[in-house]
């Protein structure tokens, strides 16, 4: 976004790295209260050191709570979703909700305070006004955008040299997930759909990029009998990302919830087919060429995924992803963005 903004701009940082109680190997739950509690007051102390601007884009809803203490003419904030105060599910116990969407509304509570609210689906544009009394004229949706120069489709024989590098063998069906762990992102419902495929006779390789598989859902991959085909890529850099999205097969996003979904737009990009779960968002954007079903119908997201692998044998389907991911190129996002900033 900051290089193709079509107006002048500079990154500022609060602070040059992390605080580092992010990196502490403590349950996630005391983590995030602490840093609601404690750690966002000294980053509100820095944010306050700030010199005045004519305008402020803070570029995600969890840093809005450095909204009072900054000066500028203009505030903007970027809502990416709302999933916590959303899906209710995604807690294991009533107290652990309470808790839950209690730190979640204090670290997000100065976001209405924003002149403009931008936000990456009208999904999540919904939700902001109606959980939090937002007034439409304030909120101004623009999706995300995928570096079109970077993310790249590979002509056929590359393609298949790169499937070679990757180990990948001629027959394998290689299914990609990207994302966490999260309770959103339906990890169960893909090792489901892989165990479903490998069972119905068709060799499958699950790739899973991001957060290692955490101990449940290594369980469930061996009750399952698939823990042999995962191949497990964690904390891996742009390029490695890259590499997995050209030569995989299939993306396959079942999110129960989303307010975007960026990896269908960067593997779209790469010339790979995406299935998609029959959700809101993902819907809203991707749904026009991308199959989706119900996040918890294995058996039609098995389908989806056949007959996505057998339309991507074909290049001019794969240019046709790449070409409906062009329009969400970051210098049109940009401008969109650019006129967001001047919304009355």
């Amino acid at each position: 976004m900051h290089r193709y903004l079509p107006v002048p701009c500079e990154i500022r940082y609060v602070s040059p790295r992390p605080p580092a109680i992010l990196r502490w190997r403590a349950p996630a739950a005391v983590i995030h209260m602490l840093y609601v509690i404690c750690t966002q007051r000294y980053l509100q102390h820095l944010a306050a050191r700030l010199p005045h601007c004519d305008l402020l884009h803070l570029v995600d809803h969890s840093e809005s709570f450095m909204l009072p203490v900054t000066s500028a003419n203009r505030k903007v904030v970027t809502c990416h979703d709302l999933i916590p105060l959303v899906m209710e599910n995604i807690y294991r116990h009533p107290l652990s909700r309470m808790l839950g969407q209690w730190l979640y509304r204090r670290s997000i509570e100065h976001l209405t305070d924003a002149e403009v609210i931008i936000t990456c689906s009208h999904a999540t544009a919904s939700d902001l006004m109606r959980l939090f009394s937002v007034p439409a004229q304030k909120v101004k949706t623009v999706y995300n955008g995928v570096d079109t120069s970077f993310f790249t489709m590979l002509p056929d024989d590359l393609r298949q040299r790169k499937r070679e590098e990757m180990g990948f063998q001629p027959h394998e069906i290689a299914i990609l997930h990207v994302g966490s762990n999260a309770p959103y992102k339906n990890i169960p419902a893909v090792l489901r759909t892989a165990a479903h495929l490998r069972h119905s006779g068709h060799p499958v390789r699950w790739i899973k990029a991001g957060q290692p598989l955490s101990a449940p859902y290594q369980q469930l991959a061996r009750e399952l009998d698939i823990a042999d085909c995962i191949q497990v890529e964690a904390d891996i850099d742009d390029f490695r990302l890259r590499d997995l999205y050209q030569s995989c097969d299939v993306l396959l996003f079942p999110s129960r919830r989303e307010g975007f979904g960026l990896p269908v737009l960067e593997s779209l990009a790469c010339g790979t087919p995406a299935v998609i779960a029959d959700t809101p968002a993902l819907n809203e954007w991707a749904g026009k060429v991308c199959p989706g079903a119900p996040p918890n119908d294995v058996r039609s997201l098995a389908e989806k995924v056949l007959l996505s692998v057998e339309e991507s044998r074909s290049p001019v389907a794969r240019a046709r992803w790449r070409e409906f991911a062009l329009q969400f190129d970051w210098r049109t996002i940009a401008r969109q963005i650019a006129e967001a900033y001047a919304q009355d």
